[in-house]
């Protein structure tokens, strides 16, 4: 689960860092841009070592799945809610990984394993605090779910797909995913296109980091983590990043949060792990 810890640490600051770096930027071009820089970033592997690359539109549409779609959603709502919520929302992502296991996978959950995601919820909704304007809580509550059903979904096609095509080399080959990711992420860019985009220098930084770190690397060292566990733990493990991002959003970032809940969260989270 190491890969999986690492990365929820690292996309813990992206909710911060997309909300005030990228503040009055537009949605689609966030996405679209971030996929490209990562295409790009992993193209140049592809070619590097183009013997191990082998051409799979499996892997395509599931990166317009996992990554694509989900980024369209995901992004969209940080025009409606503030970080640490949108990270909270993304609460729902171990039911979708269930269903998804259930339906895609034929793999059922144990007990301890329903129960894990249980507490997982628990402390997850535990962690929701302050109140914001019911119809842009509603709408930013609504993009997220769409977000985490692409997300949960994305990954379980990709261990599927592993499964079958295990002797293949996933690094030379994930520049697949991101091409799948570019084909949709551009079609909403160019659908909401706006011409007087102007962007500063924390924008473009923010960018290129997002892009290549929290996009590229996060994104491959997720999948290559979420092959080396069940469905269950996968489920369980797309929740460590709400208590992370929660406590980022309060000591770097300012947003407020109520201990009184925060705290019985994390136990809950404490037990969901052990249950595993």
């Amino acid at each position: 689960m190491s890969y999986l810890i690492i990365v929820s640490i690292l996309w813990s600051f992206s909710f911060g860092i997309i909300k005030y770096g990228l503040s009055g930027v537009d949605s689609s071009y966030i996405s679209f841009i971030r996929s490209v820089i990562a295409f790009v970033f992993f193209s140049s592997i592809s070619i590097y070592n183009i013997k191990k690359f082998s051409f799979d539109i499996k892997l395509v549409l599931i990166g317009a799945i996992q990554f694509g779609l989900m980024y369209v959603f995901y992004i969209q709502s940080y025009a409606y809610l503030p970080a640490y919520l949108i990270a909270t929302f993304t609460i729902t992502t171990p039911i979708f990984v269930g269903l998804a296991s259930s339906y895609i996978s034929n793999e059922t959950i144990s007990k301890n394993g329903i129960y894990a995601i249980i507490l997982v919820l628990i402390g997850s909704f535990l962690m929701r605090f302050n109140v914001v304007n019911p119809f842009n809580y509603w709408i930013g509550f609504i993009l997220i779910q769409f977000a985490n059903f692409f997300f949960a979904t994305g990954q379980v096609l990709f261990k599927q797909w592993n499964i079958k095509n295990g002797t293949k080399n996933i690094v030379y080959n994930f520049s697949q995913l991101f091409l799948g990711a570019t084909l949709i992420t551009s079609i909403f860019y160019f659908l909401n296109i706006n011409n007087s985009l102007e962007l500063t220098s924390v924008n473009l930084f923010t960018l290129i980091f997002l892009g290549l770190i929290s996009t590229g690397l996060g994104f491959l060292f997720w999948n290559i983590g979420l092959l080396k566990v069940s469905n269950e733990k996968l489920a369980v493990m797309n929740n460590l990043i709400i208590p992370i991002a929660v406590l980022n959003s309060y000591f770097i970032f300012g947003e407020q949060i109520n201990p009184l809940t925060f705290f019985p969260g994390i136990v809950c989270f404490y037990f969901a792990l052990k249950a595993l």
